[in-house]
């Protein structure tokens, strides 16, 4: 796999560091201002919020830290594992074949969680209501063959819908 340029992966801790004490994440916030979604007037309804997820490392063992959005439908809060749209799998749903517990930071609160993959029937359920709330999603399954996981957070029942 590609090392990421050091800039980036700065930046990538920086936002890590910002959800995990805001709750906001700079990510987010740029996707929405150059997708033209602030002028969405369902956009504050629709708008995700963030978490972050620390796993572990599938190889080294090591925490392994990113910031990601979160939906919360018929009760079940969960993170999509897309890549924008990769033909691979991001690193932390990788991870999280190999260990399912994880840590989730929201807020400043941190809460050990397990994780497990969205059935045919949960995906089912859910993907209509991402999409609805989160179109590029829709686009992002298109442009690859893969079948973009839902990632079901057992443990997150604190955090409000």
């Amino acid at each position: 796999m590609a090392r990421l340029p050091l800039a980036t992966r700065l930046v990538m801790k920086l936002d890590v560091w910002a959800v995990r004490f805001t709750g906001g994440s700079f990510f987010m916030w740029l996707y929405s201002w150059h997708a033209g979604l602030r002028r969405d007037p369902d956009f504050r309804r629709r708008k995700a919020r963030a978490l972050v997820l620390v796993t572990q490392g599938r190889r080294s063992g090591l925490p392994r830290a990113v910031a990601l959005p979160y939906f919360t439908f018929e009760g079940r809060t969960f993170v999509v594992g897309s890549k924008g749209g990769a033909p691979e799998d991001p690193d932390w749903v990788l991870n999280l074949r190999k260990t399912p517990g994880a840590t989730v930071y929201r807020e400043r609160r941190r809460q050990p969680v397990t994780t497990r993959f969205a059935s045919p029937a949960e995906r089912a359920l859910l993907w209509p209501q991402l999409v609805d709330a989160a179109p590029t999603y829709a686009d992002y399954q298109r442009g690859t063959r893969r079948e973009i996981p839902l990632v079901i957070i057992d443990g997150a029942a604190s955090f409000p819908a």
